[in-house]
């Protein structure tokens, strides 16, 4: 990809106005597939991701939609070729062993392509079609379960060379230069959230020496699972797939703190691990250090990508006095919590 010598954060901020239906349709037509003019904008602010009804020559079985596809393109300086690469080369993996994921599909031996008039990295993936869901029932929990352990069981076969691996050092500290050289941002409350922010690095660090890596799905929320009439659960957007402890890919399924949330929990692992090779927990201490680290690496995400109009409508407080002494009292919290959790397990 043509970088023009731009920094880091000036590409990953590279706005999409390029992306026209005419080009999004010279996209499917350089694949050899047809575009019927019918093109729908999905929610997406990393990368830009839309359905296109296109003819049914494709010949997709189901559960894929034999007249819809899913064109993604790639934030510009995010990931390099090869990190693409390898979050394509895990899904082919996980959909050979049967597992329900949705892989991009291949054109003449290639999943990724790059579109001639912008530059821009892309990958045409299949349609399915389901729906989200925000409460799950006992069998739905353990369903999810064993299909977790199994994309964990894949992941532990290779290793990925080009993504990063997901430790404080890459996804907190990496944050602070950046954050504390913009102008936009309250200063002095800034100051104080970026003082504590180190803080917390410091007291999570260990945490993660004694934790065991493999490639990870990375953002596994509920948002990130499928659920179609016939097929069941799909887990789909492996585009923050890194090399990481197993155990981020299962708190967030279930963050909350209360005992219901814990019991699901238990719930979950128990039918994890009648799949899984090695046995795991879900320790409150580690939980909240990866909860912490999550949030961090939030605010670290939207400043970098500030720049991008849709961020600051989406985040439009990102900028303001108040969010800055809502994002450093949560921090103050989460010190709170990990400080009553060390105690605890040192008494």
């Amino acid at each position: 990809m043509n970088t023009n010598n731009k920094s880091p954060w000036d590409l990953e901020t590279k706005y999409f106005y390029a992306l026209t239906p005419e080009v999004i349709d010279h996209s499917l037509m350089a694949r050899g597939v047809r575009p019927c003019g019918r093109v729908f904008a999905l929610n997406s602010l990393e990368n830009r991701v839309y359905e296109v009804e296109v003819s049914p020559a494709l010949l997709l079985r189901p559960p894929f939609s034999p007249d819809s596809v899913v064109v993604k393109y790639y934030r510009p300086g995010r990931w390099s070729e090869e990190a693409i690469l390898e979050e394509h080369a895990f899904l082919q993996e996980l959909v050979e062993l049967e597992i329900p994921v949705i892989a991009p599909l291949t054109f003449e031996g290639k999943t990724l392509f790059t579109c001639p008039s912008t530059d821009f990295y892309y990958a045409i993936f299949p349609k399915v079609r389901g729906r989200l869901k925000d409460e799950l029932n006992p069998s739905e929990i353990s369903e999810i379960g064993r299909l977790i352990a199994r994309i964990h069981l894949a992941g532990a076969t290779k290793k990925f060379t080009a993504r990063p691996t997901m430790n404080p050092q890459n996804y907190v500290d990496v944050h602070f230069n950046h954050l504390s050289t913009v102008s936009f941002l309250p200063q002095q409350t800034l100051a104080y959230y970026l003082m504590v922010a180190k803080q917390l690095s410091q007291m999570i660090a260990p945490l993660f020496h004694h934790l065991s890596y493999q490639r990870i799905h990375g953002d596994l929320h509920r948002g990130n699972i499928l659920w179609t009439a016939k097929d069941g659960p799909f887990v789909v957007d492996f585009d923050d797939t890194v090399f990481g402890p197993r155990e981020q890919d299962l708190w967030q399924l279930f963050p909350g703190r209360d005992s219901y949330a814990r019991k699901d929990q238990e719930l979950f692992l128990e039918a994890y691990h009648s799949m899984a090779k090695e046995q795991i927990s879900l320790p409150p201490l580690l939980i909240e250090a990866l909860r912490s680290m999550r949030m961090i690496h939030f605010n670290g995400w939207i400043a970098k990508r500030w720049n991008d109009p849709i961020f600051k409508k989406i985040y439009s407080a990102f900028d303001s006095e108040a969010y800055w002494e809502t994002e450093l009292l949560g921090l103050k919290e989460q010190i709170g919590y990990l400080q009553d959790f060390i105690q605890n397990d040192s008494a």
